[in-house]
């Protein structure tokens, strides 16, 4: 008599990983550095940034941008190589990894990789702008945001590698908005003559219709059969609005922040400018329904999981 098959457990919940768990901290090392890829293009093409004839502007063998005009950029780099380096247990192919020791060596990896970059984009003390007296506020901005963004990112990369169902299909969600900013912005960096007015038309509009779909994908999958999963689709509908108004917001701080001087109160009045833009651009996002706006791209993501919940329904029916 062949034993019982336990409901909710995978049949292959005992299936050997395809990689050893050490292999895990590399792999996440790897993978963060694959996501400074758009800025590895780009210096090869810039050549010296800031102060004429200053070697410590030369930026051209730096791993990490680290003029002030460019800290867009490197929220982005960052957040997309912790998200990658997030989505490497992946790779292990185990029904049920050991999540606690998994995510404790993609972290490692992880931090390996940006500690290396900052360090060796700092080693020739670049001019970053600011006084003498403001140089090591600056550093340390600098070092803060690329750890911010890592660690942000291995977070999202992670739910949606080691995380349950829904947490998964949540986290998908601002996850492949930043993947999806990313690539825009590695395609822009192979561009020769770096205008964006010389990208075609429908690369923006084609990842973000990617990144809906993709979500979509995962909310099928996940399914409408509790609340709790209902819920999941509404919030991960949200995070797909909410997200590119978080990061417009983060932009908007990176850029005034150079021009900002150090006190308690301009720095008090830009982060309220700032959550008064979060504000506005998430209701913005949330009413505007046009071609390719996030509240389009949401209902996208929600039209694609409900055909293919849809689909999967009538199958098991079929088969029942």
């Amino acid at each position: 008599m062949s034993a019982p098959v336990h409901q909710g457990v995978a049949p292959d919940a005992g299936a050997p990983a395809r990689v050893p768990a050490w292999a895990l901290l590399p792999l996440a090392a790897v993978a963060w550095s694959v996501g400074l890829g758009p800025w590895l293009l780009l210096r090869s093409r810039v050549g010296t940034f800031g102060t004429p004839y200053n070697p410590r502007n030369d930026v051209r063998d730096a791993l990490l941008p680290f003029v002030v005009d460019r800290l867009s950029l490197l929220l982005t780099l960052t957040l997309a190589g912790g998200v990658l380096a997030g989505l490497t247990p992946l790779v292990r192919g185990a029904a049920r990894p050991q999540r606690t020791a998994s995510s404790a060596l993609v972290v490692l990896g992880a931090l390996v990789a940006a500690s290396t970059a900052v360090l060796q984009t700092l080693a020739p003390e670049p001019d970053l702008g600011g006084s003498a007296a403001q140089a090591g506020t600056v550093r340390l901005a600098f070092v803060a945001l690329t750890a911010a963004g890592t660690v942000v990112g291995v977070v999202l990369g992670l739910l949606v590698s080691l995380g349950g169902p829904a947490l998964r299909v949540m986290a998908a969600a601002p996850a492949s908005i930043v993947i999806a900013g990313w690539a825009g912005q590695l395609v822009l960096s192979a561009r020769s003559d770096l205008d964006p007015a010389g990208v075609p038309a429908w690369v923006s509009p084609g990842l973000s219709v990617v990144a809906a779909v993709g979500v979509g994908v995962l909310l099928a999958r996940l399914g409408l059969g509790s609340v709790g999963r209902v819920l999941a689709w509404a919030v991960t509908a949200f995070l797909l609005v909410a997200t590119p108004a978080a990061l417009t917001t983060a932009r908007y701080l990176l850029e005034a922040l150079p021009r900002t001087p150090l006190r308690v109160d301009a720095v008090t009045e830009l982060v309220t400018d700032g959550l008064a833009l979060l504000r506005l651009a998430t209701a913005q996002n949330l009413t505007v329904v046009a071609l390719w706006t996030p509240a389009t791209l949401a209902l996208l993501a929600l039209a694609v999981g409900a055909v293919g919940a849809g689909v999967s329904a009538r199958r098991r029916s079929s088969r029942g």
